[in-house]
């Protein structure tokens, strides 16, 4: 196993294309869209602090669920050659700080090209504005890498970058955003220190990283052994915070939970601190939990009962499984019964002293079957293998998902490989989940396929949507966009071998999966998509995230969120942006830079109650962060071209950023109806506004551009008939 992602790997990516805080630059050197405005990590003031706003764009499922996404964090610039660093993994805390006050109190705004908050933007068309007093908060955190030359050699700079989030339910489409230089492991101009793996951050910005000197090319004050470190970004200064063997940095915001450790450590994962103190929750190589107790760091074995070891890193989810703990932890285990395969999940309950309470472990049964097709995936001697290669050290964390539904039983999942393609790179796998009662867990589990590719790598599971009979969007067919996903309703494409996607590279089919507060699955994976070009429809074979949704029937169906190659409008940027990028494999295994179990929130959108929402609802999502890459559009011509890129052009004033992307929702938990006054006239009610929402409903355009949207009741599903009778009983004065 390889500590360090590969040269090859990172220049690869930055090649490719090149991978946004939702900006473009003033481009001051009046040449091709170098060097954009991504900020230095050595760079003092914003480079160290930054805070501003980022508006959400609307962005519909392939079931027309409405969420919003934007990127909230540019990875830093280190290279003078590229727009900035590629983006390694990226984590959300598990729960949020609900009614607590904002993390700073003022922040920039912008809604046109070239403002921002960096040297590189036209900064005097910023506004400030001051936050609500009182937001729902969370944090994310992203590692990404560059090369630098240093003398006759390279500088592997890892740089770790934290959002601190806030946000105003009534308002859930826009975001107070922090963005705090969390840590770096090379001085300026200096020989990298130490490496990093980034493990997991709470909602109050506790960062926790896995640190040491693998491979350093400094000479000075290089780190030893294996250290599991603290950051407390909240508390992060203006000055660099450079993890090393010294005493520099910013030791007011640092601390090493373990030090120089001569045991291989992975990254860890943690308590959150609303559980009373933030706390690591990590794993060594020999088989034992490591464990952040009041008195200190110690070692556990009891997480995984009837198991003869552990692989990979933890996952800590907010949710409560078991009846008095905290929280729940899952980890990927060699069961008794399986010969040495890592064929198990072990999951166990937390309590807010870190202590382990109960634990039970599920070995893969002897068969598996997707309800929804009544496919039997090839289950026998397969095992779990999303632990291997540089993730371990590197991150994410981690390769096994555990929570709840919306019954409250306990749900774990991770992604299969079959025993006919062995090896982390192989495209023959599945994600299997199973559903469980907490009381009585082994006699209870009942496991489903929420994703699979068959053993020939030539067919993959259906992926839905509301595209009509063809089965491909903007056709206008039968069925398109009548608000509903039914049996008129082809299959959209399906998932794909990852083999057989254009691009060369080996790897898994499918990511790590993630749950959110209601046992939806997410995940993402090598699709091939139904397209139309003029009367022709075909396949396109691309990366997409998509969610898995289980039905009453016992199956998961699956819908796309986003896929590489959308195009999304920027409301801050004023510009269009096309995701470039969504990172599956690095080559010979998943990559760090994928989706993993902790990119998504376990808990519910701002803490609500969910439990009489549809399975589907996007409130089940308290947030959802991948890293990815997006170009921008930013000379407005209507063409995409990375100046960067090995296929694009070097004269191009495009702008493309290595980014951390978020995904959630922005309905409130208890639906309820938009005004009445639909086409924003300042008249109301009058029969321009029914005759505007007729209009729209049936696809036209609104008469003064500026309607509402067609989901008056905002239940997440449009355009269907309860949006005109609720939009009906209003006009006539009833209620919603």
């Amino acid at each position: 196993m390889s500590r360090n992602i590969s040269c090859v790997f990172v220049l690869a990516v930055a090649a490719g294309g090149a991978f946004a805080q939702d900006s473009t630059s003033a481009n001051s050197d009046g040449g091709n869209g170098l060097p954009g405005d991504a900020l230095s990590p050595w760079t003092a003031g914003v480079g160290q602090r930054a805070s501003y706003v980022v508006d959400l764009s609307e962005v519909r499922s392939s079931w027309g669920t409405r969420f919003g996404a934007a990127p909230i964090v540019k990875a830093s610039r280190v290279a003078t050659t590229r727009f900035n660093a590629v983006p390694g993994p990226s984590t959300i805390s598990s729960d949020a700080r609900v009614g607590v006050a904002p993390f700073v109190t003022n922040y920039s705004t912008w809604n046109v090209p070239t403002a921002g908050v960096g040297p590189a933007n036209a900064t005097t068309l910023n506004t400030t504005v001051a936050s609500p007093a009182n937001v729902t908060r969370f944090a994310a955190t992203m590692l990404d890498f560059d090369e630098q030359p240093v003398g006759a050699g390279l500088n592997f700079v890892n740089v770790v970058t934290t959002a601190l989030v806030g946000f105003d339910a009534g308002a859930p489409d826009r975001l107070y955003v922090s963005r705090i230089n969390t840590a770096v492991n090379a001085p300026t101009g200096g020989g990298d220190r130490s490496q990093f793996g980034l493990g997991s951050v709470d909602a109050d910005g506790n960062v926790l990283l896995r640190a040491d000197g693998f491979g350093a090319s400094g000479t000075t004050n290089v780190l030893a052994g294996d250290n599991l470190i603290r950051v407390r970004a909240a508390s992060r200064g203006t000055g660099l915070n450079l993890i090393d063997g010294g005493t520099g940095g910013d030791v007011a915001a640092t601390n090493r939970v373990v030090s120089n450790s001569a045991a291989l450590l992975a990254v860890p994962s943690a308590l959150p601190a609303s559980e009373g103190a933030t706390r690591v929750v990590g794993a060594d190589f020999v088989g034992s939990l490591l464990v952040e107790e009041s008195a200190g760091v110690v070692q556990r074995s009891t997480h995984r009962p009837g198991t003869s070891d552990h692989r990979g890193s933890p996952s800590v989810s907010s949710a409560s499984v078991f009846a008095g703990t905290s929280a729940t932890g899952a980890m990927l285990t060699r069961g008794n019964g399986g010969g040495g395969l890592v064929n198990a999940i072990s999951v166990f309950g937390l309590g807010s002293g870190g202590e382990i309470g109960p634990a039970f472990t599920l070995e893969l049964p002897a068969g598996v079957l997707d309800a929804c097709d009544n496919f039997a995936w090839p289950i026998t001697g397969a095992d779990f293998r999303l632990f291997d290669t540089q993730a371990i050290f590197r991150g994410g964390v981690g390769p096994a998902a555990v929570g709840k539904d919306l019954q409250g039983r306990g749900v774990v999942a991770s992604t299969a490989y079959a025993a006919a393609s062995p090896g982390s790179a192989s495209p023959i796998n599945a994600i299997v989940a199973a559903t469980f009662d907490p009381q009585s867990p082994v006699g209870t589990a009942q496991w489903r396929t929420v994703a699979w590719v068959n053993a020939a790598g030539t067919d993959g599971k259906d992926i839905l949507g509301d595209f009509g009979a063809d089965g491909a969007p903007n056709t206008g067919d039968s069925g398109e966009n009548d608000g509903a996903v039914n049996a008129g309703d082809a299959p959209i494409g399906r998932i794909e071998s990852l083999a057989n996607v254009p691009g060369g590279l080996l790897g898994p089919s499918l990511s790590a999966p993630a749950l959110d507060s209601a046992g939806n699955v997410y995940f993402v994976a090598s699709v091939a998509l139904r397209k139309s070009s003029g009367m022709v429809i075909s396949e396109r074979r691309t990366i997409a995230l998509l969610r898995g949704v289980p039905t009453q029937g016992g199956c998961y169906q699956l819908e796309v969120l986003l896929e590489q190659g959308q195009l999304v409008q920027g409301r801050n940027s004023g510009r269009t942006y096309a995701i470039a990028a969504l990172s599956l494999s690095d080559g010979d295994s998943l990559a760090s830079s994928s989706l993993w179990s902790q990119s998504v929130s376990g808990s519910s959108w701002n803490g609500g109650n969910t439990s009489s929402l549809p399975q589907s609802a996007p409130q089940h999502l308290g947030g959802l962060v991948l890293s990815a890459r997006v170009l921008y559009d930013a000379n407005n011509d209507g063409t995409f071209s990375d100046p960067t890129g090995v296929d694009g052009n070097p004269a191009s004033a495009d702008e493309a950023y290595g980014v951390m992307y978020y995904v959630g929702n922005t309905l409130p938990i208890a639906p309820g109806c938009n005004d009445i006054d639909f086409n924003n006239d300042g008249l109301f009610p009058d029969d321009n506004d029914l005759i505007d929402f007729l209009v729209v409903l049936a696809g036209g355009t609104c008469s003064t551009g500026n309607c509402d949207s067609i989901d008056f009741n905002n239940d997440g599903l449009f355009p269907d008939d309860n949006d005109l009778i609720a939009f009906l009983n209003k006009l006539a004065g009833q209620d919603c």
